[in-house]
């Protein structure tokens, strides 16, 4: 039987075949579980247990390989299409350079079409587990990457969901690193997008000294957030691990760790790539509350507790960004920098031995202006939460939206936004929009449920956007408009933008991925914009440039982004008279990473700047001012770095801080290029 709901749920979400919610939802069965796209693990065919009395390690694998065996059929559709493209020259599949066919030889990095996979739920109660949880098939790509992308787990809350494992489980010896689940089974990849851990306990039991609760990897978008790690007699190897190689685009936020050596444990093989870490707490470590190795890293609201060392710094290729955090411990001291970049900024230590409150500590030294001259810090918003407000909500498909990828959606959304519901859900599908839709102010939530767009032949030939952030332009007061879990692919493209922002509206984007247009833009001053995990990529093929393409363009917006990775841009940020904190991120390409101006004021906090030129600038103020703590990286050869760091000019005055003046990355086998910029202000 499951044989027979794999292969409809798989024809239905890849080939975008239309049926009604109701008839969808007969037809996939137990699969999806509802047309919002949630796989129940209590429910059938896994049935598997929450009262925590039978093992469900094996109800849980299942469901992992259903789920992920969608990506694996996907795959097998688009190199079945690579093999009928002609074997003589260089031939291209859709949009992408990175799916080609040259002389006969298959080059594919990912899905043509990605597609849609459920959410895996885990209901109220104890799920009692005796080995690692993580899908047991291979994906690999033609280059051997893993592509294990789109797996999403969530429970129904911290402590109300819970995964244990067992005590004295085989394997989680002492002297062990074995996860409870895992994201990853082998070491490097850079197409897992849109992986999450959400709103769970995962327990490590008694007698497990080598466990790790969470061995996490994503890249692109992907997130941790409101998780509980314990275990029961303090023993384990760490809670929370990102250890595999060429992670990046990780947001880690509302985690609490008790227990293990380490609290959390970041490292990289490659040292490469980044994530960003907010509002997290580790207590009872027996060696660090936080480890970071050889990767680029920020924390930001950060507490410790009954731990010998709150951060310890291990590797000369990382960098360590740690800033409004309260470390208390009992050890000689608070944060053990044994080498690597770090820069500290309003953090108290207590009850270590140096225990003092530090205002700004930078290792190895501080670059540009010093005293009054130099830019101050940017205060710092927490990002608002939606907590629905009972005005009603609705779905699209309700107003006429088919979501098969062929017919215009747009009236049907259009009709939704416009019939007075407050929340906006998008039922899983492929939805095509041939004109843009404007979204009004009574809305003030969408939840694109992590479906695909696609865009018309009128719309990809304009310059106008998929949706328009409207009401009245003056509304600051209004409630703040929330869009979240879109994962928009290759067929959403052309020469518009996602996203326009017509009014002072206050917005929050979360765990949003768009893979070719620029994703925002605003015509109307004032607002305040809040990104949480998004990434986008302009549209330009790889190695393509002066095409101008912006993927975030903000014109005196005052703007929080926790890990932003906007990819191919010319610039990839643009800062014109507003202010931005950007916390976390990654870009790729040549162009400027952040081109502030007009008295616009940037902070760079963690995350990496890839490729660049020697010719080519990373951070660019023009009048307007910078404070940037960052890395950079390049792998394609000996001219892939950026050959200026820091271009400032301010009236007559420019100061450029090149690479050579700069720390450098010492990676081990000479290949790549990076260095540190451990804080420019």
């Amino acid at each position: 039987m499951i044989k027979k709901i794999i292969r409809i749920f798989v024809f239905i979400t890849v080939f975008g075949v239309n049926l009604s919610c109701k008839t969808q939802l007969n037809e996939i069965g137990d699969l999806t579980q509802s047309t919002l796209g949630v796989l129940n693990i209590s429910k059938a065919p896994y049935f598997a247990d929450p009262s925590g009395k039978q093992d469900c390690t094996e109800a849980i694998l299942r469901a992992l390989d259903d789920v992920t065996r969608c990506t694996q059929l996907a795959w097998r559709q688009t190199l079945a299409e690579l093999e009928a493209l002609p074997d003589q020259g260089v031939h291209y599949l859709g949009l992408s350079a990175e799916n080609r066919k040259e002389n006969g030889i298959l080059r594919a990095t990912t899905h043509i079409r990605l597609p849609y996979l459920p959410v895996i739920y885990f209901p109220e109660g104890t799920y009692l587990v005796s080995n690692t949880l993580c899908y047991r098939h291979k994906i690999v790509n033609t280059y051997g990457s893993e592509m294990n992308q789109q797996i999403r787990i969530r429970g129904a809350g911290v402590n109300r969901t819970i995964i244990r494992l067992k005590d004295n489980a085989p394997g989680f010896g002492n002297g062990e690193c074995k996860p409870v689940i895992s994201f990853m089974q082998t070491e490097n990849t850079n197409v897992a997008t849109s992986n999450y851990c959400e709103d769970l306990t995962i327990n490590c039991g008694n007698g497990n000294a080598g466990a790790v609760g969470l061995d996490f990897f994503a890249n692109n978008t992907g997130a941790v957030r409101n998780v509980r790690i314990v275990s029961e007699d303090g023993l384990g190897y760490a809670g929370l691990q990102l250890g595999h190689s060429n992670y990046s685009g990780i947001l880690i936020k509302h985690v609490e760790v008790e227990g293990f050596n380490h609290g959390l444990h970041i490292d990289s093989g490659t040292g490469t790539m980044y994530a960003h870490v907010e509002d997290v707490n580790t207590r009872g470590q027996r060696v660090s509350g936080i480890t970071v190795g050889a990767i680029s890293v920020s924390l930001r609201n950060v507490r410790t507790e009954r731990v010998p060392v709150g951060l310890t710094c291990t590797s000369p290729i990382g960098h360590t960004v740690l800033v409004d955090s309260y470390l208390k411990g009992t050890g000689s001291v608070g944060i053990d920098r044994r080498a690597g970049g770090l820069y500290v900024s309003n953090v108290t230590l207590s009850g270590f031995d140096d225990a003092r409150y530090i205002d700004e500590w930078v290792s190895p030294r501080v670059y540009g202006e010093t005293g009054g001259k130099a830019m101050p810090r940017l205060p710092v918003e927490e990002t608002p939460v939606y907590q629905g407000n009972g005005k009603g909500t609705t779905g699209v498909r309700r107003f006429g939206a088919i979501g098969n990828g062929v017919n215009d959606d747009s009236p049907a959304i259009q009709a939704a936004l416009n019939s007075g519901a407050a929340e906006i859900i998008f039922e899983p599908g492929r939805y095509l929009l041939n004109n843009p839709v404007v979204i009004p102010a009574s809305v003030e939530h969408i939840d694109f449920n992590f479906c695909d767009l696609v865009s018309g032949l009128d719309l990809k030939q304009t310059n106008r956007e998929g949706f328009v952030i409207g009401g009245d332009p003056d509304a600051s007061a209004a409630p703040p408009l929330f869009i979240e879990r879109l994962i928009a692919w290759e067929n959403w493209c052309g020469e518009h933008c996602t996203f326009t922002h017509a009014s002072r509206r206050t917005v929050c984007f979360k765990d949003m991925q768009t893979q070719t247009l620029p994703f925002y833009r605003n015509t109307v001053s004032g607002g305040k914009v809040f990104f949480d995990n998004v990434a986008a990529t302009t549209g330009a093929k790889p190695g393509t440039h002066g095409h101008g393409r912006c993927v975030v363009s903000l014109r005196g917006q005052k703007v929080w982004a926790r890990q932003l990775n906007p990819e191919r841009g010319e610039p990839a940020i643009l800062n014109d008279g507003g202010d931005l904190v950007l916390m976390g991120f990654k870009s790729e390409g040549r162009g400027i990473v952040v081109h502030t101006k007009n008295g616009g004021r940037t902070e760079v906090m963690g995350g990496v700047a890839c490729f660049g030129r020697p010719t080519s600038s990373a951070f660019v103020a023009e009048n307007a001012q910078m404070r940037i703590s960052t890395t950079t990286y390049g792998c394609c050869g000996a001219n892939s770095y950026y050959g200026t760091a820091v271009k400032d000019t301010r009236k007559e005055k420019t100061t450029i801080i090149k690479a050579e003046d700069l720390p450098q990355r010492p990676f081990d086998d000479g290949s790549r290029q990076g260095y540190v910029i451990p804080l420019y202000k």
